[in-house]
This record gives C-alpha cells, sequence and structure tokens, in this order.
C-alpha cells in the first residue's frame, strides 16, 4: 500500500534547496513554483491551500544563504586619475592638429587617421581594462554580461572605430567652431579623469552589504561626473573660444561630454556600443554639413553638428547609466 510521504514539503525543499536558500522572500519563491507548473492543486499535495503558503513555508525552513560575491578588482591608485586625463587628452588634441593646422580634407582624413590610432594606442597603453571580464555569474553581485576583449595582439576594432568617429567629429567642429573645437579637445582631459575617478570610485564601494546598497552608493555617481564635466566645459569655453555663437557652445557641450560617456559604456563591458554611437555622431555631422543638407536644413554648421551628435550623446547616458550602478561595470 502506498501513501502520500510523511513530509512532502521536504521533499520540495530538497528538489529546490539552492532556491530557496538564496530567495530574498516568499514570493521568489512562489513566483518560482508557479513558473516550474505548480497551481493550487499541486500545493495541496504539500497541505496548503496555495503555492504563496508553501512558500512561506519553504522560506521558513532553510536558512539564508547570501549569494557568493565576487570581490571587485582593488581601486586604481590616485595618481593614475591624471594619466588617465593626460591619455585622454592626448587622443583628442593629435587629430586636432591637422584638422586645425591643413583643414579641408587632407586635414580632416588625416584628423580621422590620428584619431584612430590614438584610440587604438591608448586602449593598448590602458591594457584594455574598460573591456576585460568575463561571462555573468547567476547572482546579481557576478559580473554583468561583458562583450569578450580582443585577444592579446589582436586588432582593437572598437578602439580604432571610436577614435576615427572622435578625429572626424573634431574636425568638422575645427572648421566650424575652432574656438570651440580647442576647448573640446583640452576637456578630453577632464573627461578621462572623471571616468577613471568613477572606476576607481565603483571599486571602492565593494564593502557594501547588499547589491541595493551598492547601487544607492553608485546612482548619481555618473550623473555628477557629467555635471562636473560640463561645468569643467564651461569654463574652457570661456577661457579659449569666449566669442563663439550659441550654436558652437551647444557643440563643444555635446561633443566634450562623449568621451565620458563612452568611457562609461566600455568600462560597463560594451565597447562596440561606445565605438558605433561614435561613429553614428560623426557620420550624421558629416552628412548634415554637406551643402546640400545643409541647405535644406537652413543649420550653421557648429548647429548641424550638436543636432547629430546630441541623439547618440543622450544614447550613451542611457545604456551607460544602469549598470554604472551595479558592480559588473568596475571588474
Amino acid at each position: 500500500m502506498t501513501g502520500t510521504p510523511a513530509d512532502p514539503v521536504r521533499e520540495l525543499l530538497d528538489s529546490n534547496r539552492d532556491l530557496c536558500e538564496q530567495a530574498v522572500d516568499p514570493l521568489e519563491i512562489a513566483a518560482a513554483l508557479e513558473d516550474s507548473g505548480l497551481a493550487v492543486d499541486g500545493a495541496a499535495r504539500y497541505r496548503h491551500a496555495d503555492v504563496f503558503g508553501l512558500a512561506e513555508e519553504l522560506y521558513a525552513r532553510v536558512p539564508r544563504r547570501p549569494p557568493t560575491r565576487e570581490p571587485l578588482p582593488p581601486a586604481e591608485p590616485l595618481r593614475t586619475l591624471p594619466l588617465a586625463a593626460l591619455r585622454t587628452a592626448a587622443a583628442h588634441l593629435l587629430p586636432l592638429l591637422p584638422a586645425a593646422t591643413l583643414g579641408g580634407l587632407p586635414g580632416g582624413a588625416l584628423a580621422v587617421l590620428l584619431g584612430a590610432g590614438a584610440g587604438a594606442a591608448v586602449e593598448r597603453r590602458s591594457g584594455g581594462e574598460e573591456a576585460r571580464g568575463g561571462a555573468a555569474d547567476q547572482d546579481d553581485w557576478g559580473p554583468e554580461q561583458r562583450e569578450p576583449a580582443p585577444a592579446r595582439g589582436g586588432v582593437p576594432w572598437a578602439a580604432l572605430g571610436q577614435g576615427a568617429g572622435t578625429g572626424l567629429l573634431l574636425a568638422l567642429l575645427a572648421a566650424a567652431a575652432p574656438g570651440a573645437a580647442r576647448a573640446a579637445a583640452l576637456g578630453a582631459a577632464t573627461a578621462g579623469w572623471a571616468a577613471a575617478w568613477l572606476r576607481r570610485f565603483g571599486r571602492r564601494q565593494g564593502g557594501a552589504a547588499t547589491l541595493g546598497e551598492y547601487r544607492s552608493r553608485l546612482r548619481f555617481a555618473l550623473p555628477l561626473a557629467v555635471l562636473a564635466q560640463l561645468a569643467a566645459l564651461a569654463g574652457l569655453g570661456w577661457a579659449v573660444a569666449g566669442d563663439t555663437p550659441a550654436t558652437g557652445w551647444a557643440a563643444l557641450l555635446v561633443l566634450g561630454t562623449l568621451p565620458l560617456l563612452a568611457a562609461a559604456v566600455r568600462d560597463a563591458g560594451r565597447p562596440t556600443a561606445a565605438a558605433v554611437a561614435v561613429l553614428t555622431a560623426a557620420a550624421a555631422a558629416a552628412l548634415l554639413t554637406l551643402p546640400a543638407p545643409a541647405h535644406w536644413l537652413g543649420a550653421s554648421p557648429s548647429g548641424a553638428l550638436s543636432a547629430a551628435a546630441l541623439g547618440p550623446a543622450l544614447l550613451l547616458a542611457g545604456t551607460a547609466w544602469p549598470p554604472s550602478t551595479g558592480p559588473g561595470a568596475y571588474r
């Protein structure tokens, strides 16, 4: 004669122990049980009127086991902040030189080539740490899904593409508003500083007790870094491009913020997305500054630049902010 096991809940608990140990509340267990097909009739087999009552018993009978946390890398020393600023500034000043001195198509082409080379050099010099990271772990403290890093000795295509787009944007801005182009290139130093500070600040929060506490500490880090970058660009613009028209100021602020936002997206493990956004901005800006589109739109060259780059900048901001509050962006 067969009958119901003496403790049917124990059998269910043993088969779902990991879920019950890591659940933060009974609702999580109930949702998992319902997803597995356990409905009210199934709960009755375990002497409960509904799935939630069964989940409460499972939650109460198992001690909590927090998810395994992979430690964050150690925070970078303070001396890396000015080094990052110098590298980023050099990667922007180098393509600006031919654009400002030669001008025209030769200067623009050379700016694109130098921008691509500078971007790849900075990527190799920094060890490609922005694109490093493994696959996502099962717990929320693990690294988030990231793109695989280029193989050692391989071509950093994302860095090349982003550098080429940056060179083209600087060349177009130099032709439209030379003072704003100088300010944007110099402002890349503060963008590099802010990106390095953001990485360092994120890694220093590894002592947070819970993922929620970690996210609360990082929630406003990227917006504050962007505001600081805008303030620095405003100061640089006033110092070296005070007579720039309003459209030139708009182009300066938008293009000057792109390096910081692109760095935040790279740190989140998405270097290709950062490169595509910068290249999209550069291609759209080049298209809008052609005689026919410019005449049809009736916009100044600097106004077309800011309009073309605004969409990719907002897309980068939206892509960077959510992962910037999680530990996966700082591994």
